[in-house]
Order: C-alpha cells, then structure tokens, then sequence
C-alpha cells in the first residue's frame, strides 16, 4: 500500500513538470514568435492568453509561465534590439510579476463569485491579472525607454486587455467546459476547480 502511495506521488510530480514545461515552452515560444508585439512599450503579448489557465492548472502553469517568460524575455528582447543594459531588469521583472500575477488569479479564479448566472470570479482573476502586469511592466518600461510612465502603462494595459480580458478569457471559457476538463483529468492531470464553500 505505502508502495502504491509512493508510486502515485512520484507519477503525479512528473506529470506536473511535464505540465510546467509544456506551460513554460508554449509561453516562451510565443514570446519569441510574435517578439516585433511582445516587448515594447506599447505590446499585445499573445503568450498572456495561457495567464487565466493558471486556474484549472495551478502551480504548474503558474511555475511554467514564470519559466517561460524568462525564456521568452531574454530571446526577444535579443532580437527586437531591447536596451542591453536593461534586459535583465525585464527577465526578472516579467518573471516575477507573472508569478505573483498567476498566483492571484489562481486564488481568485477559484472563488465562486457569480454574478446571475456567470462566472465573476473568472473575469475579476482576469481583471487582477490585467492591472498587476500592466502597472509593473509599465513601470519598468517608462524607464527603460524614458517615457512618461501614464503612456506606458495605458500602452502596456491595452495590449494585456486584448490577450488576457478578451483571447485569454475565451481560452479560458473553452477549457473550463465540463468535457475538456474530463479529458484533462483522464490523462491525469490536477484541475483546480471553483471552491463551492467559499
């Protein structure tokens, strides 16, 4: 029985690597794939649509996307020409702004806020998410490319908006239906559903 336990334990931990480095490397290479849109003052950074799936996928996706946003950071930044001087404050700002961001939004996400018949604590998660990245990130970059720090945070807010309020909440919609997450959970993969006593 103890043996049983153990081998569950050790199936469950590598299936969560295997999800944080599937979150990590899809992040990073949409990062790097569309780099021209994902790191400028003014951005619509197409990997923050995987962001609200921290809710169903919990630590992780969030542990991935911190990964792959360091990742991501450090080849776009090479490759759109980002200040040299200046790329490591946005590894490290963006990977631990998207820790601290998947980690609220996980926590809220899970709540079970409705508003008649919808789903509040999806689209308040969501909402965190959009302003906690957009007034770091926005800070960050005011400075790094010396500009009023108002334009780059409304510059950085409008592109977190369109990939994280609008694609990312679809996404979210998507997956949160009943027969994806069933198909989730048989490939035994942990979801993180609404905590109904809360």
């Amino acid at each position: 029985m103890r043996r049983e336990i153990k081998d569950r334990a050790v199936v469950s931990r590598s299936r969560n690597l295997s999800l944080a480095a599937v979150f990590g490397a899809l992040y990073a290479a949409l990062v790097i794939g569309f780099a021209p849109i994902s790191n400028l003052p003014i951005q619509v950074r197409v990997a923050d649509v995987l962001m609200p799936l921290v809710i169903f996928f919990g630590w992780p996706a969030i542990l991935g996307l911190g990964i792959g946003t360091v990742v991501g950071n450090l080849a776009a930044d090479s490759i759109t020409g980002f200040p040299s001087a200046s790329i490591g404050l946005d590894i490290v700002g963006g990977s631990l702004v998207n820790l601290f961001a998947g980690f609220l939004g996980w926590k809220i996400g899970r709540r079970s806020w409705r508003i008649g018949n919808r789903n509040a604590s999806w689209f308040t998660a969501t909402l965190v998410e959009t302003a906690l990245i957009s007034v770091v990130v926005g800070g960050y970059l005011s400075i790094v490319f010396s500009i009023p720090p108002a334009l780059s945070i409304l510059g950085i807010l409008a592109g977190e908006v369109v990939a994280i309020n609008i694609g990312g909440f679809v996404l979210l919609n998507i997956i949160g239906r009943a027969r994806s997450l069933d198909l989730f959970k048989s490939w035994g993969l942990q979801i993180y559903e609404t905590d109904r006593d809360q």
